[in-house]
């Protein structure tokens, strides 16, 4: 993997230097034959934030600026989400976390894709300053399957490096300052042991996009309640850790991650049942923990 494609993962960081045109697909909706009913004009620039979205359940992630690459604070976000057809299929909240990763204008939901194909995320909220109505639309890509493994997939029995190996250091596995201590467990072994599993694939002292630290540091938060019942994993995109950023390690590989940061949550029986791509929420995490440790799969559900 190459430079490029590491930014990816915090896409925002391109976004904010070169903003799209607006699109003209407004977010009201019409009854059929009412020609009196007109489209809201749109104000925002949608920029999804998910390298890669499957059928079925996933974690969602969009950043809102205006026509300036300015970011937009918003309140009551929902996002409407059309299918290929042009029908509404859902509408779901969306929940600002800039205050969690240092004002960058994320809002983060959870969504079901019946299909694949094209869809149009239809975003609609109003200005925390002026309570002003804000509306703008983009579309993505929704694929059977992705590179990345799912939710449901068996965890290969993975041997990476740990502190334990010998000739193994802390600066090898860990380019975090300070590093954590997550690195004393291999995957293999926690499969053995039937122990849940949360794995953090990411390269916090390296990571251009900016979310890896405010992703440990909230998984440190995450930690504290559920380390007694998870073993906490991290797994860094190079061995050894290093600034060249060219992904080379094979625990990193074997998941099929083209960016990071990543969240894994694994149950006790080895089987994927939450992953998240990007910025996250403790909320979200202790969901995800719960939603694991109680069997379900996938951890969450679009009705609670």
């Amino acid at each position: 993997m190459n430079r490029v494609r590491v930014a990816r993962a915090g896409m925002l960081v391109a976004t904010v230097l070169a903003v799209l045109p607006l699109a003209g697909c407004g977010s009201t909706v019409c009854a059929a034959g009412d020609s009196s009913c007109q489209p809201a004009p749109e104000n925002l620039n949608v920029q999804p934030q998910n390298s890669t979205l499957v059928v079925g359940v996933n974690r969602i992630s969009i950043a809102l600026l205006d026509g300036r690459s300015n970011p937009v604070a918003a309140a009551d976000v929902t996002v409407q989400i059309r299918d290929p057809g042009g029908r509404q299929i859902a509408a779901r909240p969306l929940e600002n976390i800039s205050s969690v990763y240092g004002g960058i204008p994320i809002y983060v939901g959870t969504a079901h894709f019946p299909g694949a194909g094209q869809y149009d995320f239809v975003v609609h909220g109003y200005t925390t300053a002026a309570h002003a109505a804000v509306d703008g639309h983009a579309f993505v890509t929704v694929a059977a399957s992705g590179p990345e493994l799912a939710v449901g997939a068996p965890v290969p029995a993975l041997h990476q490096a740990v502190l334990t190996d010998p000739g193994v250091t802390i600066s090898m596995v860990d380019s975090g300052v300070p590093p954590d201590t997550w690195h004393d467990v291999t995957v293999a072994q926690a499969l053995a042991a039937h122990r849940p599993t949360v794995l953090f694939f990411g390269q916090p002292g390296y990571c251009p996009s900016k979310t890896c630290g405010p992703t440990v540091a909230i998984l440190k938060q995450l930690c504290t309640q559920y380390c007694g019942r998870f073993s906490f994993q991290h797994i860094e995109t190079d061995f050894p850790a290093s600034a060249a950023q060219v992904f080379n390690n094979p625990a990193f590989a074997a998941f099929g991650l083209q960016t990071d940061p990543w969240v894994y949550f694994v149950n006790s029986d080895g089987v994927i049942a939450d992953r998240f791509e990007g910025p996250i929420t403790l909320d979200e995490l202790q969901g995800a923990a719960e939603g694991t440790l109680a069997g379900h799969v996938p951890a969450v559900s679009l009705s609670s």
